[in-house]
């Protein structure tokens, strides 16, 4: 089978390997889209230090069932699924545990039904705790944010602000939800949300971005008592915090990455029901995709994020 190799910074290459062996206890995929995430992109472009070639990344596919280990019961061969996976993705084919399986409607496209980052958001906004009533700011309307804000439509708060330095995100982020919208180049966020929360600060403030400025700017949005949610991929450092504002506001700081599979999965399985139903959409996110052997494409479309881009899949 083809798969994508990571040789080195800005370097995929496509090898043949063997189609992988189940054991009892595993299902055998035949990818169909595996999504570009951040998390990879930082060790393509060289972003993540001390990184160590070559990799197998590519953990958010879906695809059809090819063969199922002699444990597995819930599966069987031409099941269309989303899969949790913790690598070897951008290939034909992919095995993992039977556990780590969500079967799909076969009406949904595959590369609409990206089960990790769905799940993901999903269990980001489920940390966060929205409760009916709140104010919500979102700060960062990219891929996962604009699925944060369909998510948090769901949990009742009674207004979603949502913050990014790009308008046509911003104008998306509004169709899903958004009931305000502030970009922060042409208005002074913070005060914008102070101003809409006479003066006590949102209830819940979803920092979506990864970078230094936003965390600070989540910091003096959120009232006292509430809930500040890192979701945003930090990389490149460390981060500094005002931990005085922080004591003194008696924050409730929550990191929103899962890294028990179990946790993925049952993110994907609600994430997976919701696009079903129509309760959340994918239309308008997935904006790119490519072929395996344009795999370098994808990832530089994703570094370089041009003009509409929101998600990069690859579809072998």
């Amino acid at each position: 089978m083809r798969t994508a190799v990571l040789k080195g910074i800005k370097n995929f290459a496509i090898e043949d390997e063997p189609i992988p062996i189940t054991n009892r206890d595993e299902v055998l995929i035949r990818v169909k889209a595996c999504g570009v995430c951040t998390s990879e992109l930082y060790s393509w472009n060289g972003k993540h230090k001390d990184v160590s070639f070559p990799q197998y990344p590519g953990h958010e596919p879906s695809g059809v069932v090819e063969k199922v280990g002699k444990n597995v019961e819930r599966f069987e061969p031409g099941d269309h699924v989303a899969v949790w996976s913790d690598g070897r993705s951008y290939a034909e084919y992919v095995k993992v545990p039977k556990d780590y399986v969500v079967k799909i409607p076969e009406d949904i496209p595959f590369e609409m039904a990206l089960g990790e980052p769905i799940g993901c958001a999903i269990n980001g906004v489920r940390r966060s705790s929205i409760q009916l009533g709140d104010i919500v700011v979102i700060i960062g309307c990219g891929f996962m944010g604009s699925l944060i804000v369909q998510g948090a439509v769901l949990r009742g708060p009674s207004k979603i602000v949502a913050v990014d330095l790009d308008n046509d995100r911003l104008r998306l982020a509004k169709n899903l939800g958004a009931d305000v919208i502030i970009n922060p180049k042409e208005n002074d966020a913070i005060k914008m949300v102070m101003e809409l929360t006479d003066g006590r600060g949102a209830d819940v403030v979803i920092e979506a971005t990864g970078e230094q400025i936003p965390l600070d700017m989540a910091s003096e949005m959120t009232r006292i008592r509430g809930r500040l949610v890192v979701f945003g991929y930090h990389v490149s450092g460390p981060r500094t915090v005002n931990m005085g504002m922080w004591n003194w506001k008696g924050l409730d700081v929550i990191n929103a990455h899962e890294r028990a599979p179990e946790v993925y999965v049952q993110g994907i399985k609600i994430g997976m029901d919701l696009l079903s139903r129509g309760k959340i959409t994918m239309k308008q996110l997935v904006t790119h995709a490519y072929p395996l052997e344009r795999i370098n494409e994808a990832f530089t479309a994703a570094d370089t994020k041009p003009k509409g881009f929101m998600k990069a899949v690859v579809m072998p």
